[in-house]
């Protein structure tokens, strides 16, 4: 089974990506405490695929759109 999700953002850098999965990694450097997030989502998503032996990837053509895939077997 395979599932992709795509959404679009002000700005993803490729040096980021490969921090997306990281617990606690926020891609916004302004850290605003007026906006709650975390940076635990894509992390937990990491482990509940890791343990149905799937894997999980995020990737971005353009630097304005996130492709995240989710393949289980």
């Amino acid at each position: 089974m395979c599932v992709s999700v795509f959404n679009t953002a002000e700005s993803i850098r490729s040096e980021q990506i490969s921090h997306m999965f990281d617990r606690f990694y926020r891609a916004d450097p302004s850290r605003d405490s007026q906006i709650r997030r975390y940076g635990i989502g894509l992390s937990i998503a990491r482990a509940v695929v890791s343990a149905h032996k799937g894997k999980i990837t995020a990737s971005s053509k353009d630097g304005k759109s996130l492709l995240i895939t989710v393949v289980l077997p």
